[in-house]
């Protein structure tokens, strides 16, 4: 089966061309990915945060494991929206992983997000041709590894921003792009009402696409009784969307309440990523409202390529809208969890750009001063990208990281006392959330306590066998930070010199639930005539427990596979001069241990993306040195710049 391109060459084999768009879509998913799981690794996520407590633990997890959860609870609006699919997909990651670990969500996350833009990379490439991939993959690949929307990538329940991404773009090609009536427009009705079900906001995709067929039929108006179910479909879909949505009277001081702040908060999404320069949103709009301007006053046919770029545009402008009316309370710029979608505006200018100077150059008054035009917009984006990076999210990220750490630290002590005082702290991001009596209730619940990730869940029981060989005693460890009260170790440090032959031997303990254990280890285990390991009581079966490294004076986690049946612990230290201790087991789910195992493995995801960059580049360059015509070549550009 063979293809002609967009600019009409000669036909090209469908299949060797998508091996072509592959490496570079495969190249650019890997590095996003790497760079998503390398700013994950800076903080530990696992403990639910804020709205999860609420929105999964009340309204899904105690529900489902009481046996009265119903198909109409998942369909209960969450503040303003209702999020069918993300509560399908917590639930469904939950009883996979047989624990209510949020860094599984977090990391499932980056992966859909990564597959998203990779998967429409690879469909403009198809449109535009294989030679616009680095034109095409650079702002992708920015949106992807610049943490400007590092909420979005640390907080788990953040999954309903990346499915309102996906099924608004399956809309917007789908319902937008093909004849009502044929199948693929079919399955696109159906992805519009699924989408409703994404967020609030997602029955804008359905504007969009109305915008797309006004514009055909503006460019061709005798098709217009042809679109006109289109039409029908776009205005059910968008009365439907407005019906579900909920008004939330605690949200109502988020909204913008006067025309001025309306306009000032449009104009810093519109502005984006210089939402602190309002004046500089014109520019910031100029390539996309150029190519809706050249294609406007084309004729011929439709071309998917336009539709798609225009029909993503209009997409972002309208949740800019959204978001301005009822996030722009004060004026307020916008928040790190919209800037996902607002990246997309960057996205699209720069499709915008090449469709511009591919197609319409001919057609361009005044091509040189446009060219002009969109090299200062390039600048100009550039440098927001990097302040927006560099001062706007330094700043947030490190105050994440140990909010974090208190979070996980408070949680923790309030598990092992059943104490509310563990939660009296000035800084109420310190807490997991900020209605304790709903936190409380929580935390004591049995259907909760037994999800809870190995973060802050409850140890299997450790007790010492009595009999034997002495010489670990409790929380006997030399540490550069101190345990606080609430935590309990075993060790061999005594602080009194050389000792003779220590050991400790537990009691049987209980077969863990979940698959795999994580062990907190201190000192100097790893190093000869010290040992820890888990005995089988069955099968006599050992498990060594061994660091990647040497601890030290903290603690280290070291995760292993749980025992099939009871379990003993049994630790030697048969050194003159070191010491290490241990704390007992929690129980770790399987997603969450090949979550942390990816995490760790960042650096060789981003070694295999780097290798599939340079394949795809030395496979673009042998194309174009050997005169390969199967692409539209974004040359024309050059040899504007050249002219």
């Amino acid at each position: 089966m063979t293809d002609k391109t967009p600019s009409g060459d000669a036909p090209v084999k469908s299949s060797g061309r998508c091996r072509i768009h592959l490496i570079w879509a495969i190249s650019l998913f890997l590095l996003g990915l790497a760079m998503k799981l390398a700013l994950i690794q800076r903080c530990e996520n696992s403990l639910p945060f804020y709205d999860q407590w609420v929105a999964e633990g009340v309204d899904i997890y105690i529900p489902f494991f009481e046996h009265h959860l119903s198909l109409a609870d998942m369909f209960r609006a969450s503040n303003e929206h209702r999020v069918f699919w993300t509560r399908v997909y917590d639930l469904g990651l939950l009883l996979l992983n047989g624990q209510w670990d949020s860094q599984v969500q977090i990391v499932a996350n980056a992966i859909i997000h990564c597959a998203i833009l990779s998967g429409f990379g690879w469909l403009m490439a198809g449109l535009l041709g294989t030679r616009t991939w680095p034109f095409i993959g650079l702002p992708l690949l920015l949106a992807l590894a610049l943490p400007y929307a590092w909420e979005n990538t640390l907080w788990g329940f953040q999954s309903q921003f990346y499915f309102l991404i996906l099924f608004s773009f399956l809309m917007i090609r789908l319902l937008g792009s093909n004849q009502p009536w044929s199948p693929r427009w079919r399955l696109g009705v159906l992805v519009a009402f699924v989408g409703l079900f994404s967020m609030a906001s997602g029955f804008l995709a359905t504007v969009a696409v109305a915008g797309i067929v006004m514009i055909e039929i503006f460019r061709t108006p005798t098709i217009w009784k042809r679109q006109a179910p289109t039409l029908v479909v776009c205005g059910l879909v968008t009365v439907a969307g407005l019906l579900l949505k909920v008004d939330v009277p605690r949200h109502s001081d988020l909204k913008a309440h006067s025309l001025r702040d309306f306009v000032v908060a449009l104009g810093e999404y519109f502005a984006w990523p210089n939402q602190q320069t309002v004046w500089l949103a014109p520019l910031n709009l100029s390539p996309f409202v150029l190519l809706g301007f050249l294609y406007l006053r084309s004729r011929g046919d439709k071309r998917p390529a336009e539709q798609m770029v225009l029909g993503v545009g209009l997409w972002v402008l309208l949740q800019d809208l959204a978001c301005a009316y009822a996030r722009g309370g004060n004026a307020m710029a916008p928040a790190s969890r919209y800037m996902d979608t607002c990246s997309f505006l960057l996205i699209v200018n720069c499709l915008s750009i090449i469709l511009i100077f591919n197609r319409y150059r001919h057609r361009l008054p005044f091509a040189p001063a446009w060219l002009g035009v969109c090299a200062i917009w390039v600048v100009v984006a550039g440098v927001g990208l990097w302040l927006i990076t560099v001062n706007g999210c330094k700043s947030p990220l490190q105050s994440w990281i140990a909010w974090q750490r208190e979070r996980t630290r408070t949680t923790r002590a309030f598990v092992a006392t059943d104490n509310e005082q563990c939660f009296n702290i000035p800084d109420r991001f310190g807490i997991p959330f900020p209605n304790l009596t709903a936190l409380t209730y929580l935390l004591r619940a049995p259907a909760i306590r037994t999800i809870l990730p190995a973060s802050v869940r409850e140890p299997l029981m450790v007790v010492h066998n009595q009999t034997g060989v002495m010489g670990f005693v409790t929380n006997g460890c030399n540490l550069n930070v101190p345990d606080p009260p609430t935590e309990t170790s075993w060790g061999s440090f005594s602080g009194l010199g050389v000792q003779t032959r220590r050991a400790f031997e537990s009691m049987p303990i209980e077969k863990s639930a979940l698959p795999y254990l994580e062990i907190s280890v201190a000192g100097d285990l790893g190093k000869p005539d010290l040992s820890l390991i888990l005995e089988d009581q069955v099968t006599g079966k050992t498990t060594p427990v061994s660091p990647p490294r040497t601890p030290g004076k903290e603690w280290l986690s070291v995760y292993v596979r749980a025992p099939a049946h009871q379990f003993r612990i049994v630790a030697r230290d048969g050194s003159s001069t070191g010491w290490f201790a241990f704390k007992a087991p929690r129980e770790v789910g399987w997603l969450s241990y090949w979550a942390m195992n990816l995490i760790s493995a960042w650096k060789g995801i981003l070694a295999a993306g780097l290798v599939c960059l340079c394949w795809a580049v030395f496979r673009l360059f042998i194309r174009t040195s050997t005169g390969s015509k199967s692409d539209e070549v974004p040359r024309e550009i050059s040899g504007i710049i050249r002219s």
